[in-house]
């Protein structure tokens, strides 16, 4: 069984894909900063490594580097999946030793499979095929299904979501605060509002308030770490569906669908 290393100090965003990497038959071990997952790297042998960039303790480039300069790891197949913008940065991480770099923004979960499926083929290869970046323009068009705001203050989740959502024909738009989407929905028609259970406003009082404001509106509240206690909270005070395992994020947008689909039945 192939072995991979999924680098992003993101608790979401590692369950996401160690569900979804070992349900496509790999052995997954997630490392949450650089130090560990360097110190993971050395101790398992990974055959593949999906390395985040914006990492505490020692950056992604560097552990990188490290990597690079340990002969048994040069031809480790090393994928930079990271949502930096910062000009030059996929230039470096290919100075530094990367296979591949890919856009969290650009790249959906079923790419990112196909794509590590096909480096860990081409890793037999005496020298390793480099997969070409996918770009926006790669990426199906689907009609709009509904205008969804989504509140989440993490750069590199807000884009997997987002993707996840537009792939499904959704419109978001994301914002940082709940008076944000208060403001939005005042002056535009929101189908779906989607939260992060960990915006630094409660999700409990948001739910209060937009089942005053806003009635029908859909609430939908996502995490992977409250238990159960806090899950029933969160509902009781409005929220419409709680997200709290990885399988249901990943079907976040089918998920809208089906509310704003049980919303014009209702309107009907």
């Amino acid at each position: 069984m192939k072995r991979i290393m999924v680098v992003d100090d993101q608790p979401i965003l590692g369950t996401i894909y160690r569900t979804k990497f070992t349900a496509e038959g790999y052995q997954v071990d997630v490392a949450a900063d650089g130090e560990q997952a360097w110190d993971m790297i050395q101790s398992s042998n990974p055959d593949l490594v999906l390395l985040d960039l914006n990492l505490p303790k020692i950056d992604g480039i560097e552990v990188l580097k490290r990597i690079r300069a340990q002969s048994s790891f040069l031809t480790l197949p090393v994928i930079v999946f990271s949502g930096s913008a910062r000009l030059g940065i996929t230039e470096a991480a290919y100075a530094a030793g990367a296979t591949l770099v890919l856009s969290k923004s650009n790249t959906s979960p079923k790419q990112l499979i196909e794509i590590v499926n096909r480096t860990l083929a081409s890793a037999a290869q005496p020298v390793p095929e480099r997969v070409p970046e996918i770009s926006m323009t790669q990426v199906r068009e689907f009609q709009a299904k509904g205008h969804v705001v989504l509140l989440e203050d993490h750069a590199d989740t807000r884009a997997i979501i987002s993707q996840l959502l537009r792939r499904k024909g959704h419109h978001v738009t994301s914002v940082l605060a709940h008076a944000d989407a208060i403001m939005l929905a005042r002056s535009n028609r929101i189908d779906v509002f989607l939260i992060n259970r960990g915006q630094a406003d409660s999700a409990t009082a948001f739910c209060r308030e937009m089942r005053t404001a806003f009635p029908d509106t859909p609430v939908i509240v996502y995490s992977t770490e409250a238990g159960a206690a806090e899950k029933e909270e969160v509902l009781r005070a409005g929220a419409d569906r709680y997200l709290g395992a990885p399988e249901e994020l990943l079907d976040v947008a089918d998920i809208a669908s089906s509310l704003i689909l049980d919303q014009q039945r209702k309107a009907a």
